[in-house]
């Protein structure tokens, strides 16, 4: 098994649908032996489910750090005028 290329296909389904990302966030052990199956022993799972967090965080950090960039500027940009 390519662990990277099951990390970079989980992140991709996690993050198109909401209700396998709540199940995620809810059960990440459980959701990604039901996504990869037999394929991986116990210790790859948490590998793998330590990867998907990470990569799920750095992008909800990026839009959320890009939010209250813009909240920030647009308040600035209310102060010049």
């Amino acid at each position: 098994m390519d662990i990277k290329a099951e990390i970079e296909k989980l992140v991709g389904k996690i993050t198109k649908d909401d209700a396998l990302k709540d199940k995620f966030s809810k059960d990440p052990e459980g959701t990604v032996r039901g996504l990869v199956g037999d394929k991986a022993d116990n210790d790859t799972v948490k590998k793998i489910v330590d990867a998907v967090k990470k990569a799920l965080g750095s992008g909800v950090l990026g839009k959320v750090t890009d939010k209250i960039g813009g909240l920030f500027g647009k308040k600035d940009d209310d102060k010049k005028e």
